[in-house]
C-alpha cells in the first residue's frame, strides 16, 4: 500500500491493522510495521487525539513491560500506570510536528518511547533519594518560628516518656510505630529500617512514605502545640 492510500485510510482501519500487525510481530511472524507508525504519524504531526487515544491503547501494555522491568522500579513503591502515563506525557510533550519529521520508522519511535519511559524512573528516583534527604533534615529540627519542634520533644530525655506515650494514641498500626521508634529512638534511616525490617515494609518508599505521613498528621493535630509547650 503507498503512502498516500495509508494516509487516507479511516482511523478504524489504521487501528485494527496496526494490532494485527503488532499481534503478528510478537507472535514471531512477518509484520507490516507502517500502520501503526501511521497512528504515531497522527497523533503528533496532526495532533490527532483520537489517534493519540488509539496509540495509548496499543502500546500501554509494551510500556508497562519496560516501567516493571525496570531495575529501579520495584523500590519506588508507586503502580506501574503513574509511569506509563509519565512516559507518555513527556513522550507528546517533547515531540512536536516538526521533531515528529525526523523519525524514520516504528523502530524509531518505539525506541523514543523507551528512552521516555527509562527517564521518567530515574527522575522519580532521583526525586524519592532527595526527599529522603529532606525527610532526614526535617527529623533533625521541624520547626516554625513559634513552635516547638515534635523531633526535638520526642528526643528529650526528661520528656521521653511522656511524649511516646501521648504519640502512641496517634498512630494507627504497628508499621507506623516501628517506622516512629526505628527513625526517632533508634536514630535508624529509612533505608536502614528499610532493610532491618524487609518484611514488614515492601521498600525504602514505603517507610518514607509513613513517616512522612505521620509527621505531617502531627503537624495539623490541633493539640501538639499545647502539648509540647506543656513538655516544656
Amino acid at each position: 500500500m503507498a503512502d498516500q492510500a495509508l494516509h487516507k485510510l479511516n482511523l478504524g482501519s489504521v487501528a485494527e491493522r496496526c494490532a494485527e500487525e503488532s499481534r503478528r510481530f510478537f507472535s514471531r511472524q512477518s509484520y507490516d510495521a507502517r500502520f501503526c507508525f501511521e497512528l504515531f504519524r497522527r497523533a503528533f504531526s496532526r495532533r490527532d487525539n483520537r489517534a493519540w487515544d488509539v496509540v495509548f491503547a496499543q502500546y500501554q501494555p509494551l510500556v508497562k513491560g519496560w516501567v516493571v522491568r525496570h531495575p529501579s522500579f520495584a523500590s519506588l513503591g508507586e503502580e506501574p500506570a503513574y509511569y506509563i502515563n509519565r512516559a507518555f506525557e513527556r513522550m507528546y510533550t517533547a515531540v512536536t510536528p516538526e521533531k515528529f519529521e525526523r523519525f524514520d520508522d516504528l523502530r524509531q519511535v518505539l525506541r523514543y518511547l523507551q528512552m521516555c519511559t527509562g527517564s521518567v524512573i530515574v527522575d522519580a528516583v532521583r526525586r524519592l533519594e532527595t526527599a529522603e534527604q529532606v525527610a532526614l533534615d526535617e527529623a533533625e529540627h521541624i520547626s516554625h518560628p513559634d513552635a516547638v519542634s515534635v523531633e526535638g520533644a520526642a528526643l528529650a530525655d526528661s520528656n521521653r516518656a511522656r511524649f511516646w506515650q501521648w504519640l502512641e494514641g496517634r498512630l494507627k498500626d504497628d508499621l507506623e510505630r516501628a517506622v516512629m521508634h526505628g527513625c526517632f529512638v533508634l536514630d535508624m534511616k529509612p533505608r536502614e529500617l528499610a532493610a532491618a525490617k524487609g518484611s514488614a515494609f515492601g521498600s525504602v518508599a514505603e517507610v518514607y512514605r509513613i513517616k512522612q505521613n505521620v509527621l505531617e498528621r502531627l503537624r495539623r493535630d490541633p493539640e501538639i502545640r499545647d502539648y509540647l509547650e506543656a513538655l516544656a
